[in-house]
C-alpha cells in the first residue's frame, strides 16, 4: 500500500513538473513573440518616420522661405534689391503672401497600431507620450496655425483684388520682377489695413514655423531613444 502511495506522489510531482515546465516555456515562447512583434513595431514607426524625410525638408524650406520673404517685406531696412533677391528663393511672391502651405506627414502605421491596440505593446508610457506627441498633439497644433494662416491668406488676397485689381492681374506669381515687387511694397507702406493683414500672416507663419521646428525635434529625439539610426541596424 505504502508503495502504491509513493508511485502515486511521484508520478504527481512528475505530472506537475512538466505541467510547470509547459507553462513556463509557453510564457517564455509568449514573451519571445512579444518583444519580436515590439521589435518589429519600432521598425516599422522609424520607417514610417524616416519615410517622411524628404517631405519634411521640402516643407522647412518652404516655410523659411515663404516667411523670409514677407519678413522682408514688410522691414523697411531691407532694400528692394535685397528683397529681390530674397525673392529668388521662393515660388513667387504670392505664395507669400496669398497663398498657405498644409502639413500632412506619414501616419498610416502608427494609425493602424492604434486602431488595432498593437501600440500598446510598446514598453513604456514615456515612449507612448511621445509618439502621440509626434503623431497626434504637435501636428493638430500646427494646423491651427496653419487654418489661421489660411484664413488670413484668403482675406489679404481678397483686399488685393478688391483695393489693387491692377497690381494683381499683372502676376504675384513671378518671383523675379522688381517692377512688381516695387509696386506691391509702395502700397503695403501706404496701406495700413494691408500691412495690419500682411503682420497677422506674419505671425501665424512665425508660430507654424516654431512648432515644426519643435516637431522635427520630438521626431529627433524617439530615435535617439530608440537607438535605431536611418538604416535600421
Amino acid at each position: 500500500m505504502e508503495k502504491n502511495i509513493t508511485k502515486y506522489v511521484i508520478e504527481f510531482i512528475v505530472i506537475v513538473f512538466s505541467i510547470t515546465i509547459s507553462f513556463f516555456l509557453e510564457n517564455k515562447r509568449i514573451e519571445n513573440e512579444i518583444k519580436n512583434r515590439e521589435k518589429l513595431i519600432k521598425i516599422n514607426l522609424i520607417n514610417e518616420l524616416n519615410n517622411a524625410n524628404e517631405y519634411l525638408q521640402s516643407r522647412d524650406k518652404a516655410y523659411s522661405v515663404d516667411l523670409d520673404f514677407l519678413n522682408a517685406l514688410l522691414e523697411k531696412e531691407v532694400d528692394l534689391d535685397s528683397l529681390h533677391r530674397i525673392g529668388l528663393d521662393g515660388a513667387g511672391y504670392y505664395n507669400s503672401i496669398c497663398f498657405w502651405r498644409n502639413f500632412n506627414p506619414p501616419k498610416a502605421i502608427y494609425s493602424s497600431l492604434v486602431s488595432d491596440g498593437e501600440i500598446n505593446l510598446i514598453e513604456g508610457i514615456e515612449i507612448k507620450e511621445l509618439l502621440y506627441r509626434i503623431y497626434v498633439l504637435t501636428p493638430e497644433y500646427l494646423n491651427v496655425h496653419i487654418e489661421g494662416d489660411k484664413r488670413a491668406a484668403i482675406e489679404i488676397e481678397s483686399y488685393l483684388i478688391t483695393n489693387y485689381p491692377k497690381l494683381f492681374n499683372k502676376g504675384l506669381v513671378t518671383n523675379d520682377n522688381i517692377k512688381i515687387l516695387k509696386e506691391l511694397r509702395n502700397i503695403v507702406f501706404l496701406d495700413d489695413t494691408l500691412m495690419a493683414l500682411l503682420k497677422r500672416k506674419q505671425l501665424r507663419m512665425d508660430s507654424k514655423l516654431g512648432v515644426f521646428r519643435n516637431y522635427l525635434r520630438l521626431r529627433e529625439s524617439i530615435k535617439g531613444k530608440w537607438n535605431f539610426n536611418d538604416k535600421n541596424d
